[in-house]
Formats: C-alpha cells, structure tokens, sequence
C-alpha cells in the first residue's frame, strides 16, 4: 500500500442505509468510493475547496481531474471488501488475493471534531492510522490523515533500577573519561614528553605544587596493571609518540574489559584521544568499533 488514499476506502463495505448522511464514516466512504472529483472537493478542508471554485475555467477542470487520478492511481490496484466471517475489511489486490486487513476501532465524535483510528495489519505487521475531520457548512470534511506515532515519555527509565552489569558499565565509562582527563592534562603540561608511558606515573605524588598535582594525578590503585575496579579489568597503553608539541601529544589507547563477560559487564570499552567506543561481544573493543553516544 503506497498512499494513504487506500485509507479513505476502508469503510468501503459499509451500506450507506446503515449510516446517517451526515457520519464522518459516511463522508470517508463517499471518498473511498468517488468517481466524481466534485466529490472528494466537497470533503477537502474548505480553504482548499473554495481555492478550487475561484480557478479558471481551464485549470479548474485539469484540478478536478488531477483529484480524481491521484484517488485512482494511489490505491495501487487494491480494492477493499467487507472481511468474511469477522468484523472489519480486506484489502485485495488486482489479482484477487487477500493482502491485508483493516478494522475501525472506533469513531470519536466530539461536537464538530471526529477522529476515527484505522488498524491495518498486512505483510505480518500491524499500523494504526488516525483520521480527523470537521464538521463544516453541513459536510464532514478531511483534516489529516496518517500514521499514529508513539511517543516515549521516557516513564521506563523513570522507575528502572540499574541492575549491577549496569551500574558496572557506567563506572567503566566513567573510569575511562578519568584517565583520559588525567593523561591529556599531562600530555598539555609536558609535551615534550606526551602522553605518560603508564598510568604509574600520574599515581606518583607531584611535588610542589598542590593544585598540579590534583589537576594531573590519579590515585595509588591506578598504578596497578592491570587495574581492576567495579567489575572491569583496565589497559592503559601508550601507542604514539608525538613531535613534542601541543599540536601532536602522540596517542594513547585504554581498554576496558568485563572481569567475567556477562556478570560483572555485558560491552568491553576502548578509548583513545578522539573517541569512546564499545562492542557488546565477548572480546576487547577496539576504534573500529561503535562509538558510545553521551
């Protein structure tokens, strides 16, 4: 099904002495089953209409037309039908073969505002379309026609409490923004030398100064390689080496792997000095891998 065009003739199958004239379900069948463009003119919101009444003559009949076609063209040689035995439609192709079926829920009817939900189940999957319409100068007339989306409110996340694998992983991350903070900060305040060649030496005390030795220091655990901690066992490895300037500090590369894959972690980490990354197999990740998105 390619048009929503094939919407207005699901209620096809309803007998028109079965409705009052004046239903929206009786305005989406006239539509379903037009073959008059004057119509589907009547059902199109009346700012459209009466753009269509003030044409020229010519252009008018080539509007009309152009109704009539985009109806018929869209419906891509499918036709609808009353669904034997049980409620609802099928939708049928030119060949005469069942491709679908489609239900009206229900139809919301609110003064001069409708709203009627189309469930259309084919190809095994299954799509809500909600139709809206007013009631206007005595004609139900089409407002909007398409899918109903569902939005998240993000009530899951809400009230989700983290298992430990989960809590795990978040430390690891967090582990690793650490380091890298760590060892580019030294990198910064000795480019000469670049990045550290173990994380031991940023565990070192700094002397002299309070300040750099915060702004450059991990504490002692961090000297130990590996480094395990929250359930992850930690690789610092120093990869390039640069031209001792602030525009080349060299690279560096840490990875970060499940103690016991599948219990203490479910995704292995890799970091450098241009991106996070992760894989959730049961091996080290490495840049090729996906980025992790903050």
């Amino acid at each position: 099904m390619k048009s929503r065009w094939l919407l207005l003739a699901l209620l096809s199958g309803i007998r028109l002495d079965a409705l009052q004239a004046a239903t929206p379900q009786a305005a989406l069948e006239e539509l379903a089953t037009a073959t008059k463009p004057e119509v589907i003119a009547r059902h199109l919101p009346e700012p459209v209409q009466k753009s269509i009444e003030v044409l020229p003559k010519l252009l008018k009949q080539h509007v009309m037309d152009q109704l009539l076609e985009m109806k018929d063209s869209q419906l891509n040689e499918c036709t609808i039908r009353p669904a034997h035995n049980a409620d609802g439609w099928e939708i049928i192709d030119e060949n005469g073969e069942t491709k679908g079926r489609v239900t009206l829920d229900a139809a919301y009817i609110s003064g001069v505002d409708a709203l009627l939900p189309l469930r259309i189940e084919q190809d095994g999957n299954s799509h809500t379309f909600i139709v809206t319409m007013h009631l206007e100068d005595d004609e139900w007339r089409l407002d909007s026609l398409g899918p109903w989306e569902k939005s998240d409110l993000g009530l899951g996340k809400l009230v989700h409490q983290p298992t430990q694998m989960e809590k795990n992983e978040e430390a690891a991350k967090a582990t690793l923004q650490t380091v890298s903070r760590a060892v580019n900060n030294y990198a910064r305040e000795h480019p000469r030398i670049g990045y550290p060649s173990s994380l031991k030496t940023l565990s070192e005390p700094v002397e002299g100064n309070k300040f750099l030795g915060r702004f450059l220091s991990l504490d002692a655990s961090f000297a130990e390689d590996p480094l395990i901690k929250d359930g992850y066992r930690f690789r610092y490895l120093h990869t390039e080496v640069g031209a001792g300037t602030l525009d080349d500090l060299g690279n560096f590369e840490i990875t970060a792997v499940p103690v016991e894959f599948g219990k203490t972690g479910s995704k292995s980490y890799f970091m450098n000095n241009s991106s996070l990354r992760f894989t959730p197999e049961n091996r080290p990740a490495t840049a090729e891998d996906a980025r992790v998105e903050e």
